[in-house]
C-alpha cells in the first residue's frame, strides 16, 4: 500500500535509443542507478546502493556485486543470487514514444 504522505514522479531518462548498451548508469535527483531491461522485457531503474548496509555496487564480470560483503545480484531484476532472500531497490521504468521515463515514489511536499 502506499502511503498518502508519498506520489509517484515521473523523471525523464531520455530516449530509448540512447541506451544501447545494458546495463546503463544513470542519475536521478542525485542518485545513481542502473538502468536494466529484465527477462520480461521491461525497463527498470536498480540503485546502486546495497539493501544490507548501503555499501556501493558495482557491475562486476555478468553481475552487480557489493564489493563490502560480497553479495552479488543478477542484472535483470537485482535478485541476490549468494546471500540472503533480498534485492537491489528499483523503480519502474515506462516508455512513451521513444522516451524513457522513470516512476518514482517521492515524499509530498
Amino acid at each position: 500500500m502506499i502511503d498518502p504522505k508519498e506520489i509517484f514522479v515521473e523523471y525523464e531518462l531520455g530516449s530509448e535509443s540512447d541506451f544501447a548498451m545494458l546495463p546503463s548508469l544513470v542519475s536521478v535527483e542525485d542518485q545513481d542507478y542502473f538502468l536494466t531491461k529484465g527477462n520480461d522485457g521491461s525497463y527498470r531503474l536498480l540503485s546502486t546502493r546495497c539493501p544490507h548496509r548501503w555499501g556501493e555496487i558495482i557491475e562486476w564480470d555478468n553481475c552487480f556485486m557489493c564489493p563490502d560483503h560480497g553479495w552479488r545480484f543478477e542484472k535483470s531484476e537485482g535478485i541476490c543470487v549468494n546471500g540472503p532472500n533480498s534485492r537491489m531497490e528499483s523503480a519502474t521504468v515506462v516508455i512513451k514514444g521513444d522516451v524513457l521515463f522513470a516512476q518514482m515514489l517521492v515524499a509530498k511536499g
